[in-house]
């Protein structure tokens, strides 16, 4: 192991340490910002929250993430500058969406743009070795990023949910050399964990597009990170669409149900899998737990596929989330 191994090994923890204290001492300042310009997300017909609350959290966490990932020489600046780039762009986009407002074309083109950088790089899917790899890598982070913006739609959900994910893929780190994704995934347990100490419900802040989106871009990172190693075919290739099933879950029934109605996948509505426990009678806290628990469900399960035999693995993926599913239309996910 080399010098700069040895670095990036002896920082893992330390990446998510700076994260998480960087995004809890930046976040007041947010909120003191989004009060005194009225940056609030205000309560409607698609916003379930009572009272105006500031949206740019996103910032907080931003700033955390680039941090962290950058102790020690590990960051994105030095190993990914093109995958850096692309993260930065989502970023601007989100924060110029939570300012302003933007276009769901708009977003799209920024995350397309996002994807052809990180065709360019290392991490991009080598399935075909043509130009059918480079669409792959575009549609992957583009299902990423905006299943987790879709499923940022209650008091601490999206953030405790890529906390848990991300840790999966810490104790996925641990078996492996050192990397750009250990500093990754440890930053973003780090900003995750330190953001859920303002937005753990009842929220103060939300993160808005600019921190949703990121979280999605880095997951889906993570996911080509594994890719990048992992070649043979087998059921362990379905461990980035696991550890993600969930916010991914919600995000094909939302298409589904939205493209059926013949009205837009972006026209927002309130069938998303917490708005229908909310209906149930569930209030921010237990949704939370539920999803954080049926998250780390998935991530065990992601795990076996690595190591049981691919028929057990694959019968129980379909198990999983075929209750997933039964789950969710029984609740009326598709109506």
């Amino acid at each position: 192991m080399d010098l700069f191994q040895t670095h990036l090994h002896f920082h893992g923890w330390f990446n998510g340490a700076v994260s998480l204290a960087v995004c809890a001492l930046l976040l007041p300042f947010v909120l003191q910002l989004a009060n005194r310009w009225q940056l609030h997300d205000l309560p409607g017909a698609l916003k379930p929250h009572l009272a105006p609350t500031p949206r740019l959290g996103g910032l907080a966490m931003g700033c955390a993430l680039v941090v962290g990932m950058s102790i020690g020489g590990s960051g994105l600046f030095s190993q990914a500058l093109y995958v850096f780039l692309a993260l930065l762009a989502v970023w601007l986009t989100g924060l110029v969406d939570d300012l302003h407002g933007l276009s769901p074309g708009v977003r799209l083109v920024v995350q397309i743009l996002a994807g052809l950088l990180v065709s360019q790089t290392q991490w991009r899917l080598n399935v075909f070795s043509s130009w059918l790899d480079v669409c792959l890598t575009c549609l992957f982070l583009m299902l990423f990023v905006n299943a987790f913006n879709f499923f940022d739609g209650a008091d601490g959900l999206a953030a405790g949910v890529v906390a848990v994910a991300s840790f999966g893929y810490v104790l996925l780190y641990t078996t492996r050399a050192p990397s750009v994704g250990m500093a990754v995934s440890w930053s973003l347990l780090g900003t995750s964990l330190g953001f859920l100490l303002f937005n753990f419900p009842p929220a103060r802040i939300f993160m808005g597009d600019s921190g949703s989106t990121i979280l999605g871009f880095l997951l889906a990172f993570l996911g080509l990170d594994f890719y990048r190693v992992h070649h043979a075919i087998g059921t362990h290739l379905l461990l980035p669409l696991i550890f993600a099933g969930l916010p991914l879950l919600d995000l094909c029934l939302a298409i589904f149900r939205r493209v059926r109605k013949r009205v837009s996948p972006f026209s927002g509505d309130r069938q998303h899998l917490y708005d229908l426990l909310h209906e149930q009678g569930w209030s921010a806290r237990p949704i939370a737990f539920s999803s954080y628990l049926a998250t780390a469900g998935l991530v065990a399960l992601g795990w076996l596929c690595n190591y049981v035999n691919p028929v057990l693995a694959l019968a129980a993926i379909i198990v999983a989330f075929g209750s997933l599913l039964i789950t969710a239309v029984r609740l009326g996910s598709l109506r």
